[in-house]
């Protein structure tokens, strides 16, 4: 009885002990796959000890050797168990991709994948080496070495003998001249031929393009003596450098708290000079809106303006070649130019003689023809007026025309002129963090100053912003592995099976 008693603890015991190892096997993500170049610059990884001490040093060296001779980089995974909503293609594909293996110019890289406890082999051939080790030789291959090894558990010969098969071929002088090409190829796209040449040639010529515009900004006006008025152009530069920067801050944001890190390894260096000249190519057509906003300025009277447009164009069309957004601009410019063939065509007198039309830069006040309310409209950009005078002097005509912000006025019921401005918000006690504040509607005359109260507006407690800081821990987890691998890539190539 006490036998049979001692029988079921020792069965329970060696039961635990059992379900505790199974329970302890790592089942394997691709990032929590020891990389061995992020620890002696090897180039196998045995987290589970399968293959022992010895048998990593020997595959180490004789790998290394082959990527001294040949440049070809080979990696060799294997481990007991891995993900197990994954199939062996799909998780050694992701690995080699994660990885990086192989010359990032040629992508010559080489997986060896294995899953002991699935008896799942896997090969993922870069696509420059799928010219020297075609799918169906690495089939051979670990049909020959591989398979009857792992039949008999003995993975180390059976790695050893597989790694040795692969290196009687890319060491095979036949294959020489193909293997030359990884390093040819490799060797032509240097980074200062891909990158830094285009990328300072693309810097020097907008820098000449920026001389040569701000060159005709200060000997073309005596920015001084502009006035201050603003307009759409200026309002679009302000729109656009508010966009930009929100742009830039939501996606530091998203990259940030979305841990999108690994979008930046989808960018190679050969991008960088078409970015570069993207944002430059931005940023010139916000200097050429600058420099149409100064001719803005300059000219009081809309056709010197117009004209000035245009010569400017003539002189600077190739700016288009370095952004051609700019051409948008242009073209909407000649569409308003044209629209106004109309309104600057000379006038006719009683005599039928051709009236001269004031110009509104020497005259800017258009004294003794506008009253002081038509000139409040034109200030307030409500109303253009043209003046037409006779070369006798003895007759003038006023035409009115729609102005910018023809809209944002209507005529006052006091005064006549298109000068009262409808719902006017005044603050009249702003808000802070401890108290509301407080804001009449109103209607105003801007020539008149009759006001008309519509109600009381109560205006929001300001409200501190929370820190976000602490909402991005971990989030470089799950940054790139070591790019010492070389950055090579895979489109899928190789093959696996079991045994």
């Amino acid at each position: 009885m006490l036998k049979t008693h001692l029988t079921k603890h020792f069965a329970l015991l060696l039961f635990l002990f059992l379900s505790n190892l199974a329970f302890a096997q790592t089942v394997y993500q691709v990032k929590d796959i020891p990389d061995p170049k992020n620890n002696d610059g090897g180039y196998v990884s045995d987290p589970d000890n399968i293959l022992g001490s010895g048998t990593v040093a020997t595959l180490n060296s004789t790998i290394a050797d082959f990527e001294a001779k040949t440049n070809v980089q080979v990696a060799v995974v294997i481990v007991n168990d891995f993900d197990h909503d994954k199939e062996d293609f799909d998780f050694a594909y992701e690995l080699f991709q994660y990885w990086g293996i192989g010359q990032k110019t040629s992508n010559n890289g080489l997986l060896l994948f294995i899953a002991k406890d699935r008896r799942k082999y896997r090969f993922i051939t870069g696509t420059g080496t799928e010219g020297v080790l075609p799918d169906v030789t690495l089939k051979h291959i670990a049909q020959d070495n591989l398979v009857p090894a792992f039949r008999e558990n003995d993975f180390s010969a059976g790695i050893t003998n597989t790694i040795n098969a692969i290196g009687e071929i890319i060491l095979n002088p036949n294959n020489k001249q193909e293997l030359n090409q990884l390093f040819t190829q490799r060797e032509s796209s240097s980074p200062l031929e891909n990158f830094w040449l285009p990328s300072l040639v693309i810097i020097l010529a907008f820098f000449g393009v920026f001389k040569i515009v701000n060159r005709q900004a200060k000997t073309g006006f005596n920015l001084k003596s502009l006035n201050k008025q603003e307009n759409n152009y200026d309002k679009t530069i302000a729109k656009g450098c508010i966009g930009i920067f929100f742009f830039v801050f939501i996606s530091v944001f998203v990259v940030v708290f979305t841990d999108s890190f690994e979008l930046f390894r989808e960018i190679k260096l050969a991008y960088v000079p078409y970015i570069l000249f993207g944002v430059l190519a931005i940023a010139l057509f916000f200097r050429y809106l600058f420099y149409i906003s100064t001719i803005r300025k300059a000219h009081q009277d809309d056709e010197n303006f117009f004209d000035a447009v245009v010569a400017f164009h003539k002189k600077n069309w190739w700016l288009i070649l370095f952004s051609p957004i700019i051409l948008i601009a242009m073209m909407i410019h000649l569409i308003k130019r044209v629209k106004t063939t109309e309104r600057f065509k000379p006038v006719l007198d009683s005599q039928n003689n051709a009236m001269v039309r004031i110009d509104r830069d020497i005259n800017i006040e258009g004294e003794p023809f506008l009253t002081k309310g038509q000139r409040k409209e034109e200030v307030i950009q409500a109303y253009d007026y043209d003046i037409w005078e006779s070369t006798d002097h003895k007759e003038h005509l006023i035409k009115s025309w729609p102005a910018e912000a023809y809209n944002s006025y209507t005529e006052c019921p006091s005064c006549s002129f298109r000068t009262y401005k409808l719902n006017k918000k005044v603050t009249v006690k702003a808000a802070t963090y401890s108290h509301e504040g407080q804001a009449k509607m109103i209607n105003e005359c801007s020539f008149c100053k009759k006001t008309e109260f519509i109600k009381w507006i109560t205006l929001a407690m300001l409200v501190e912003s929370s820190s976000s800081s602490g909402s991005s821990s971990g989030s470089s987890s799950s940054s790139s592995s070591s790019s010492s691998w070389g950055g090579g890539s895979s489109s899928g190539g190789g093959t696996g099976g079991s045994w």
